[in-house]
């Protein structure tokens, strides 16, 4: 884009700028913040499941390894993978419109 400056001290676009900002994506700022949430939201459930075999491993070194260890994963990650389906039906939705 080029800015003219006047001696007045105002700052002027030509015609062809002004049609170029018109024509940008009025849906762009909520895109990229939908896939900033997408990348967050990814990072946690990555984070998350770090976590849990890291205290898995805790777990299996002081020998207090519990019956039912696979059923309590599976839900914290099933907990943690709502968010990830949800987050990527908006961007899917969003970049669609």
């Amino acid at each position: 884009m080029r800015f003219l400056w006047r001696s007045t001290g105002f700052l002027e676009m030509n015609r062809n700028d002004i049609a170029v900002l018109l024509a940008t994506d009025p849906l762009l700022p909520i895109r990229i913040l939908s896939g900033m949430a997408l990348v967050a939201v990814l990072a946690t459930f990555a984070y998350v499941l770090r976590h849990l075999r890291q205290i898995e491993r805790r777990i299996a070194r002081d020998n207090l390894i519990p019956n039912e260890l696979g059923p309590r994963n599976n839900l914290a990650l099933m907990v943690c993978i709502i968010p990830i389906i949800v987050t990527s039906v908006l961007l899917f939705l969003v970049l669609k419109a």
